[in-house]
């Protein structure tokens, strides 16, 4: 008879089931962490493009702003808000007003004029005001 040699605990241990089903309680837990640790990656890549985002778009509005306090610095910008806002004009300019505001607009009507036919106001015009 031929003897094998006998094995060790270790030996014997590695060979088992126990050992078998212990490795493969090690590799599922193991899948689950890394499993875990990917949709955990994937989010945080996600809310990094998201912020990347915004950072794009706050840049952006950014330089508009900038845009905007520079124009807003120009002589230009003055010179416009000086006509339209305080009714200056430059020296030897004369200023024509074309725009109906409500003001000019209830004025003719507390007056009358409006309700009047056209060719009337006409007749007014010429021949009522210089009496």
């Amino acid at each position: 008879m031929i003897q094998r040699p006998r094995q060790t605990f270790w030996g014997r241990f590695y060979n088992s089931n126990v050992f078998i089903i212990l490795l493969s309680i090690f590799l599922i837990f193991s899948l689950f962490k890394v499993g875990k640790e990917l949709v955990k990656r994937h989010t945080i890549n996600q809310e990094i493009n998201d912020l990347n985002k915004q950072l794009t778009a706050v840049s952006q509005e950014k330089d508009k702003l900038k845009d905007l306090i520079s124009y807003l610095e120009t002589d230009k910008y003055v010179e416009e808000q000086a006509r339209s806002q305080l009714n200056l004009s430059k020296p030897g300019e004369k200023r024509i007003d074309l725009t109906t505001d409500q003001e000019n607009q209830l004025a003719t009507t507390q007056n009358g004029e409006e309700d009047l036919a056209n060719w009337r106001k006409w007749f007014n015009y010429f021949f009522a005001e210089n009496l």
